[in-house]
């Protein structure tokens, strides 16, 4: 068994481990999207062990394929967190403020798209430069959440016990790996050290899977109410959001004379 087929066995145990804790302890109930990545995960590392390697001439496309499926997982599982976090002052916020935080999100990503190019190692194929590209978009948007999430940590009251910061702080770790290999990769030539980087990476991943077994084995602390300070700042952006959405609707309303279209 050479090593890239015993990684990928030892990721599905523990992937499977993870199931099959995340159900005893009924957390699927509460993260059910990230347990159900995690589902996906499994599935599609059995498919590309048991049927992609067999047909070498379509792996690259449908492993792009499958990065975009998961690159959609991730940013729902990041959309899970964030609305389990701010479970306590959802009513306080806009009434479409998850509509605006969504359009944010996408705006993140487009400026970190541009970015992403400058971890990307030369002389690729166009279906190549596209997959890393979406790779290492994501990682930098995962990064970004993991670093913001900590930084109000304290404001939010979760802490590294919470199940939100547990799953954040395996995505950053994951992720803050997965870019430093991508940005080493472009300094070096294609040859054996380029794979072994690359285990460094799958190891990682088996890090993470290991982590959050470990994490979700333990039992949760009770949910802590919010700063009052966070609170506050929520319900002013809240307030603020609302009062520019009634501006503008006012303003598109009326005619230049005073007079409303309807």
């Amino acid at each position: 068994m050479n090593t890239d087929v015993l990684i990928a066995a030892l990721s599905v145990t523990l992937e499977i481990l993870f199931l099959g804790i995340s159900f005893l302890c009924k957390e699927h109930r509460k993260h059910p999207i990230f347990v159900f990545y995690i589902f996906w995960t499994v599935v599609s590392d059995l498919a590309y062990e048991l049927f992609v390697r067999s047909v070498p001439r379509y792996a690259l496309k449908l492993y792009v394929a499958e990065l975009a499926i998961d690159a959609v997982f991730q940013v729902l599982v990041i959309g899970e967190i964030v609305w389990t976090t701010l479970r306590p002052v959802r009513t306080s916020l806009p009434r479409h403020w998850y509509w605006v935080a969504v359009a944010g999100f996408v705006l993140l990503a487009c400026g970190f798209w541009p970015l992403a190019g400058f971890a990307i190692p030369p002389n690729l194929t166009p279906a190549s430069n596209a997959m890393i590209l979406l790779q290492q978009t994501i990682s930098l948007l995962r990064v970004t959440f993991f670093l913001v999430l900590v930084a109000f940590s304290q404001f939010l009251s979760i802490g590294w016990r919470d199940r939100e910061l547990q799953i954040a702080s395996g995505l950053g770790f994951y992720s803050i790996l997965s870019l430093v290999v991508s940005v080493l990769h472009t300094h070096q030539a294609v040859g054996p050290q380029y794979h072994w980087l690359d285990l460094v990476t799958s190891f990682g991943y088996l890090g993470t899977l290991a982590y959050w077994v470990v994490c979700f084995m333990q039992k949760e602390p009770e949910t802590r109410k919010i700063s009052p300070q966070m609170v506050r700042f929520l319900v002013s952006i809240g307030g603020t959001v609302q009062a520019e959405q009634l501006a503008l609707e006012t303003v598109l309303k009326k005619k230049p004379g005073g007079h409303s279209h309807l």
